[in-house]
């Protein structure tokens, strides 16, 4: 009975603890909604990226997918993993090796005291005697071929174990690298909006440049009739400067944004690469489901729960490690002292049997060994749990982010609104005498201003959706 009651708990702590994501408190305390709703301000359906409704962006990402350096770098890594997993699984077949070897000694037998004729002296004989020299010498010859193999077997489960957790790991870099391509996609998105957003930006410096230009021409030739002050001379050439310089700098910054493109494409960057020049208002479309959804979705939860539970089935191999080991041997070919006879069954050998290895004293290594295996597995269950609450901070926070920048671009558009009527009517009184120079150039600069908060707030809004996408794991 004491027996049965020692193997029970030995196949008992050999067997891995499975896990979900229902197994942490973190799950009871997901609400039944999202604290925010999202505004569905689009009916657009189809691929995320055919959503934007801009054929340059879909060509982008089509030089992406073709062409992208990070890309194949992922499909290689996939591809290692893959190999890996092979390596790890190979351990539970029994394992072949075919040999051949050769070797010739030659042995000096003076300082044995041996007489010339002691191996029989004959003309067969291996026997030699250098000529000349007194010295008598034996030779021997031995060529072999021989087929081995070698099986442990898996009693106790341990190669069981490694082969499963090999799998896990293998299953969570398939998430990672998936959610990785994935997200690199979604960076290549942003990094092409921001750069229409740069284009627009540097092409409205060029029309608050003109528009300066213009303003200050105005009040250079009323100063030549005697019209104006050279206050507002200097204060209009002084502006006029200072958007010359604002257009460089929004230049650059496009400039940059295109070669960081072009890098990212795998193409030479020169900074030619052309994008649209004008941010769509169409996005993808979310539906947004209840928030338990998210722990089936996220790729990285997904990732992040394999690790743990191959983990667990670390744990148990490591346990096991501590049992008998039992390995069956078995070799088989020829052996002769002829290398013509390598292939004669009359000179046939084989051997099997069973080796059984149990440690008994290794320096507290297998003990420490265990004790890491425990602590990893807790590790991995904290990770766990901290990229579920990551994933739900990333949602929840995207969510405001999408109300804020509704709010943010409407407050905009109505200032550039409001600011464009005010330079015009300022303009109309500055000619009238009503108002000075300043009241105009200030009017001037919250116009081209504010629109440029308009466009940095449509390309917010796009980043905002776009992280949204990614914070929900995917496509639609």
């Amino acid at each position: 009975m004491k027996l049965y009651s020692i193997i029970f708990i030995i196949f008992f702590s050999a067997c891995a603890e499975k896990f979900s994501t229902d197994d942490f408190s973190i799950s009871e305390s997901i609400p039944s909604s999202w604290d925010l709703k999202l505004i569905d301000s689009s009916s657009v359906i189809g691929d995320w990226w055919e959503s934007f409704d801009d054929s340059i962006f879909t060509r982008v990402l089509y030089d992406f997918n073709q062409s992208s350096p990070d890309l194949k770098n992922i499909s290689s890594r996939m591809n290692v993993a893959k190999q890996i997993l092979k390596i790890n699984k190979s351990s539970r077949l029994p394992s072949f090796s075919l040999g051949m070897n050769g070797a010739s000694r030659k042995q000096n037998l003076t300082a044995f005291g041996l007489s010339d004729d002691f191996f029989g002296g004959g003309p067969d004989s291996a026997q030699s005697n250098d000529s000349g020299s007194g010295v008598t010498s034996f030779s021997s010859s031995n060529f072999g071929l021989n087929l081995t193999m070698q099986w442990e077997l898996d009693v106790w489960g341990k190669l069981f174990n490694r082969a499963r957790a090999a799998s896990n790991e293998y299953q969570s870099a398939y998430y990672d690298l998936s959610f990785l391509s994935f997200s690199m996609r979604i960076q290549l998105a942003k990094l092409y909006f921001s750069t229409v957003e740069a284009l627009e930006q540097y092409e409205l410096s060029k029309e608050t440049y003109n528009s300066v230009s213009e303003l200050a021409d105005m009040v250079s030739a009323r100063y030549d009739k005697g019209l104006r002050s050279s206050l507002d001379l200097r204060l209009t050439k002084s502006s006029k400067a200072s958007s010359k310089a604002q257009m460089e700098i929004r230049k650059q910054t496009y400039l940059v944004f295109v070669r960081r493109l072009e890098s990212m494409l795998g193409k030479y960057p020169s900074g030619t690469y052309m994008v649209n020049s004008k941010l769509g208002s169409k996005l993808p479309k979310i539906t947004i489901g209840i928030p338990s959804e998210i722990l089936n979705r996220r790729p990285d939860i997904k990732s992040s729960l394999a690790k743990l539970q191959a983990a667990s089935f670390k744990k148990s191999e490591s346990f096991a490690s501590l049992l008998p080991s039992l390995i069956l041997t078995s070799s088989a070919g020829t052996s002769s002292s002829d290398l013509n006879d390598i292939l004669d069954e009359d000179y046939q050998i084989w051997s099997q049997g069973l080796t059984v290895g149990l440690p008994l004293f290794q320096g507290g290594s297998i003990r420490a060994s265990n004790n890491i295996a425990e602590e990893n597995l807790n590790i991995a269950k904290q990770d766990l749990i901290k990229t579920i609450i990551n994933a739900y901070s990333e949602v929840e926070q995207t969510l405001f982010a999408e109300n804020s920048n509704n709010i943010l671009l409407d407050a905009y558009e109505v200032a550039a609104e409001q600011a464009e009527a005010a330079y015009k009517l300022s303009r109309e009184r500055y000619d009238s005498g009503l108002v000075d120079l300043i009241a105009v150039m200030d009017s001037q600069q919250r116009w081209f201003l504010s629109r440029s908060q308009v466009l940095a707030a449509k390309k917010n809004k796009i980043h905002t959706r776009l992280n949204l996408l990614l914070a929900f794991g995917g496509t639609f």
